[in-house]
């Protein structure tokens, strides 16, 4: 007997059936997981959206999990997912996006959103049919060789160089074990983030994370500290067999002695040791060359992230990084005190998404 498929469209599903389908999922990744989704929620309070292709019998085929985004500053606007590097449509085929995709459509219309954002890394052979955009890119490192292996692949100069020169410092790696400890990573985080003029999350997204995922064992928070002062710092998460770099922070008056380096492969031996097979580096965008160069010198793999706006209505210019508004937002916040960006963070970071 066959059993026809229907869309269910719900703003919950039972935490353990989804995470099982993500599991198993070839595309699921830790921005579609539960537990991601409910820092998202918990932080920002976006209302999410699933959309569902179900079998009667044998429960979900595919899914676009995503959550409205509510704002008059940026635009309403459904994204899959608010504030991840990427969450593909999990589906096996075309015919099973255009379905899906149909409903999110028809979603977008009751919102009376300006437009869906699906974000795609390993599902753009499907989209075929429809226009997007690449402004990004993740580097993925395949940790199918032991560590010392490994490190021969790395550029000589910029990494492998670096790493040994933070040994010989005085630096000392610290494995974070309490709020606290997230708490000197935000301290970092502050500092870094004025200098690239971002704005700051607020410190209640680092706590979230901390107390969903760290009990869970699927989060490393890796810490240097050089003389009593903590002066690097570095968040991954795991899931799947995939380590994620998320967050890294330092102070630059300490740069020269390489913490940085030194706790990204310390991070990397942490996936090698949890038998991950991949280490994604994270979101770059394409028009930052530096850091794209910096990454790839990690002995990487580059993948494009393929964004795909439906309608093609535009961005708000704030959300565009090759903006005039958006560099002139950023010079505005690398002149701000410290206390003022957090504050301004707390108010606007939620539209960003």
């Amino acid at each position: 007997m066959v059993f026809p498929l229907k869309i269910v469209t719900t703003n919950s599903i039972d935490p353990a059936l989804w995470d099982n389908f993500v599991e198993r999922h070839p595309l699921g990744t830790i921005y579609h997981h539960s537990l991601w989704q409910d820092v998202i929620k918990k932080t920002y309070g976006y209302q999410p959206l699933y959309h569902l292709l179900q079998e009667d019998s044998s429960g979900l085929q595919a899914a676009i999990s995503s959550a409205f985004v509510k704002s008059r500053l940026t635009g309403n606007r459904i994204i899959s997912y608010p504030f991840s590097d990427t969450c593909d449509p999990l589906v096996e085929s075309s015919e099973q996006l255009r379905v899906l995709i149909e409903a999110v459509e028809r979603s977008r219309a009751e919102l009376n959103a300006r437009f869906v954002e699906l974000r795609f890394a390993k599902a753009h052979r499907f989209i075929n049919d429809y226009p997007s955009r690449t402004e990004y890119h993740t580097y993925h490192l395949a940790l199918d060789r032991q560590p010392e292996v490994l490190f021969r692949s790395f550029h000589k100069n910029c990494i492998q160089r670096a790493v040994k020169k933070a040994k010989k410092e005085d630096l000392e790696i610290v494995t974070g074990k309490t709020e606290q400890d997230m708490k000197a990573f935000y301290r970092l985080h502050v500092i870094t983030r004025k200098k690239h003029g971002i704005p700051v999350q607020p410190f209640r997204f680092f706590r979230n994370l901390w107390d969903t995922f760290h009990f869970r064992n699927m989060l490393g928070l890796l810490l240097a500290r050089y003389q009593k002062k903590f002066v690097a710092a570095i968040i991954v998460l795991s899931f799947s067999g995939t380590t994620y770099y998320k967050f890294g922070a330092s102070d630059e008056a300490f740069f020269s002695l390489r913490a940085n380096q030194l706790l990204m492969w310390e991070a990397i031996k942490w996936a090698h040791q949890r038998g991950c097979h991949s280490f994604d580096f994270g979101r770059t965008s394409s028009t930052n060359e530096g850091l794209s160069k910096y990454k790839s010198r990690w002995g990487t793999e580059k993948i494009p992230l393929a964004y795909l706006q439906i309608p093609t209505v535009g961005k708000s210019e704030a959300l565009v990084e090759s903006s005039k508004k958006h560099a002139y937002l950023k010079k505005i916040m690398t002149h701000m005190p410290a206390l003022i960006n957090r504050i301004s963070g707390e108010l606007l970071y939620r539209h960003f998404a």
